[in-house]
């Protein structure tokens, strides 16, 4: 007999959702777009098949199955109703609240952009949202506890978190914040991943020269961008001189911004293109460089870091990574039950990939 090996080993058979399947999924989400609530009745089997496109054989035994996991009950007149099981166990049982950075609106707009995929994730799961602001290196208070089952913090905010609390009185689930084996959970970008993308994309563009511009004291999610730039950067064979930096006081102000960039550019040479590790800081630097008189690209080209939506309005439209806030809210929101069951916290680490959104600047 011959011997297997990887090269002629069977492969594996890749099983295709059936119709019972996928009549299953489309009602469970009937159930949570609708908001049922326990005894309350779903459509005749008929109605069911039709609306969803299934044979009625298809949408009775996608029936049967969630009757066996608990969604449903059935009734004697063949109807079928919501089980109080699931209204307790799987929707709208759990409250969640998150604490974003801020102090009359979310200060990042990556953030802006996940509140809002987080609202969607939630209404679909029947999950109770709440969303408090704590302004930037500010204590929270006791009080931050209170009415939730699970606690999730952006990157500002877990800063006080894990600063004044020692102990956690609900899982607490991180969103792009700084490693902690505390959390039970952190879900972030590949931010060394986008890093790479950016180098890679200056290297296909044959760029010969990049200036890295990031403010001081920055987090550690900048330093993986930068790492993972260098790191492609320098693999492909480029000098260690062929990069420089351009460190930026960190200013709240958008035109004290402006201000500092215009007077750090003043000795710029206008030939070396540059990679900005944050969205608003090379928004101010593309208004800088039309104010020098620098022309990008012709001149030198120039990528952002999360500025998908700004970076579309500016002169020129900006190529800038994205981050993915929809696929980081789905992966919080998808382990919510899990880790609200869980106090003993984990630690463990999701990272998202983001992507390449190319326009005009570089």
């Amino acid at each position: 007999m011959e011997p297997v090996s990887p090269h002629n080993a069977p492969r594996p058979v890749e099983l295709k959702p059936n119709r019972r399947d996928k009549a299953r999924e489309a009602i469970k989400h009937y159930i949570r777009s609708h908001q049922m609530k326990a005894g309350e009745l779903l459509p005749p089997v008929r109605s069911l098949s039709e609306h969803f496109g299934v044979s009625r054989d298809a949408a009775w035994r996608a029936l049967q199955q969630l009757q066996d996991e608990g969604w449903i009950n059935a009734r004697a007149n063949r109807r079928y109703e919501i089980s109080e099981e699931v209204y307790t166990r799987i929707l709208g049982s759990l409250k969640v609240k998150v604490l974003f950075t801020g102090r009359n609106y979310i200060n990042f707009t990556g953030f802006r952009r996940l509140a809002d995929a987080l609202k969607r994730e939630c209404r679909y799961h029947n999950m109770e949202l709440a969303i408090e602001l704590l302004p930037l290196d500010s204590k929270p208070s006791k009080h931050v506890w209170d009415d939730c089952d699970v606690l999730m913090i952006d990157s500002g905010s877990s800063r006080g978190i894990l600063k004044h609390f020692s102990n956690f009185e609900v899982p607490v689930i991180g969103l792009d914040a700084e490693y902690s084996d505390r959390y039970h959970l952190n879900v972030v970008t590949d931010h060394h991943m986008g890093g790479r993308l950016v180098a890679e994309r200056l290297l296909g563009l044959d760029s010969k020269q990049v200036c890295m511009v990031y403010f001081e004291n920055s987090p550690a999610r900048i330093k993986l961008r930068l790492e993972g730039f260098r790191q492609v950067w320098l693999e492909s064979g480029k000098p260690e001189k062929s990069l420089s930096s351009l460190v930026i006081p960190w200013l709240r102000n958008h035109f004290e911004v402006s201000l500092s960039l215009n007077e750090e550019m003043k000795g710029f040479d206008g030939k070396t293109d540059l990679f900005v590790t944050d969205g608003n800081l090379a928004v101010s630097l593309l208004e800088v460089l039309e104010h020098r008189q620098v022309s990008v690209p012709e001149d030198v080209r120039l990528i952002g870091y999360d500025a998908t939506q700004m970076g579309g309005l500016t002169n020129p439209p900006m190529t800038t990574i994205q981050q993915d806030m929809d696929q980081i809210a789905k992966a919080a929101v998808a382990r919510l039950v899990e880790v609200s069951n869980s106090r003993d916290a984990k630690g463990e680490l999701v990272r998202i990939p983001p992507h390449l959104v190319e326009r005009i600047s570089g």
